[in-house]
């Protein structure tokens, strides 16, 4: 129904442009590959200047995601945002959430009025870097949830873009529920010296750090050391996450040697 009813009010344009963006989903890798991939193909498609894909493991981490793809003019906004403005996202108050979770696309325009931090962050934030609009369409992915942010120096929606753009949002929603954006655990884990592996591995295994200066022949504080500068290079923040990237790892390690997983 909701195909038929945009077939009625949308130009061949804008009904190619959003089948491209579904066309390229369809040849896209998991992981960044994905968010690079799907940013770029929204952009050219619907001729938009800035991107942004944000992800987090629920809908409020979104905002805390700590290395973010932003492209255009974008980009030079990280650091100001972070330290400053992300708890004022107008995405983040509860009208936006539940429009974009509901409808999953939203507009800046779409907001009735603003508390005072987020029509600040308006106004002394996206305006003066030349942004005038902002969207948001929201994605419900396999690890997580990710907001697909698009802003512009000039208004880049009229009625017809919006039910395209609403429709690109309903499709993609459908076909990334099974999509994981987050590097894998080869690419975590990749930049370990062998040394930080050896205490990767126990880790995984719940050894404790006296556990694993033992086996290793270490001092406790060496071990310490070694998880310390195992967090700073994978971005795990507990040993948890540390052996659960560690075992996924092991796993598709025997899946490519042709072993079953439970092997």
């Amino acid at each position: 129904m909701m195909m038929q009813a945009a077939y009625d009010v949308l130009s061949r344009r804008q009904m190619r442009a959003v089948l491209s963006v579904l066309e390229r989903c369809e040849e896209l890798d998991e992981g960044p590959e994905f968010r690079e991939g799907l940013a770029d193909a929204v952009s050219s498609a619907f001729g938009i200047a800035n991107m942004t894909f944000f992800h987090g493991p629920t809908y409020s981490s979104i905002f805390d995601d700590p290395a973010p793809l932003l492209t255009g003019s974008t980009a030079k906004l990280l650091p100001d945002y972070q330290e400053w403005w992300r708890d004022k996202d107008v995405f983040a108050l509860p009208e936006a959430r539940g429009a974009l979770t509901d409808r999953g696309f939203a507009t800046l325009d779409e907001l009735s009025r603003l508390p005072r931090p987020q029509h600040s962050y308006v106004v002394d934030y996206l305006r003066p870097h030349g942004i005038a609009t902002a969207s948001a369409i929201h994605l419900t992915l396999a690890d997580g949830e990710a907001l697909l942010g698009m802003f512009d120096q000039a208004d880049v929606w009229d009625e017809t873009d919006l039910v395209a753009v609403r429709l690109l949002a309903r499709q993609l929603r459908a076909r990334t529920a099974t999509v994981s954006v987050s590097r894998s655990a080869t690419d975590e884990l990749a930049g370990l010296t062998p040394r930080q592996r050896e205490v990767a591995a126990l880790v995984s295994e719940g050894c404790t750090n006296s556990e694993i200066a033992d086996r290793l022949f270490l001092s406790e504080l060496s071990i310490k050391k070694y998880i310390s500068r195992i967090f700073d290079v994978t971005g795990f923040r507990n040993r948890s996450e540390l052996a659960a990237a560690w075992l996924r790892s092991e796993r598709a390690g025997r899946s490519r040697a042709g072993h079953p997983a439970g092997s």
